[in-house]
């Protein structure tokens, strides 16, 4: 199998790993020193707090939905556009816990050595809040607003 195919494979076992299962055992796909940019809230900088992220990321998204927009994989290379949504359940990124929907989209470059995670990069970052009292907040790169929602009652 192509080095860029193992690659691809490796990040999305990881990211499933790191999002969806419960108990997280992340060793076995990022090497012990790893280096992070760009992190929201801070750059791990090691195995246990690159666990540690993903933990408080659970906090963060009760009942989390991970997807995977976009994925690129090269020979020591993966880029990843992601998205995470779920209820607002910890402060975030500035915003604090509110009980509602919470987006979050970001890039995430990966790279590998030896079949391992040892470099990552999170740009492009984006969230999007909507609170239980109808106002929407978005926060991005090149963005940054605050509106309410219009609702209107139907009478039967």
């Amino acid at each position: 199998m192509c080095t860029h195919r193992n690659n691809e494979r490796l990040i999305k076992e990881f990211l499933r790993a790191a999002h969806i299962t419960q108990n997280k055992d992340l060793g076995h796909f990022v090497a012990p020193e790893v280096k992070c940019w760009g992190f929201p809230e801070f750059n791990p900088g090691n195995c246990d707090e690159y666990q540690g992220f993903f933990n408080y990321l659970a906090d963060v998204f009760e009942s989390q939905v991970f997807t995977i927009q976009q994925l690129l994989a090269a020979n020591s290379q993966v880029l990843v556009r992601f998205r995470i949504q779920g209820k607002h359940h910890e402060e975030f990124m500035g915003l604090p816990a509110s009980g509602g929907e919470l987006e979050f989209t970001a890039t995430a470059l990966f790279r590998l050595d030896e079949g391992k995670i040892s470099e990552v990069w999170k740009y492009n970052k984006h969230i999007v809040l909507h609170t239980p009292k109808g106002y929407s907040y978005t926060i991005g790169a090149a963005t940054s607003s605050i509106s309410r929602k219009t609702v209107q009652a139907i009478a039967c």
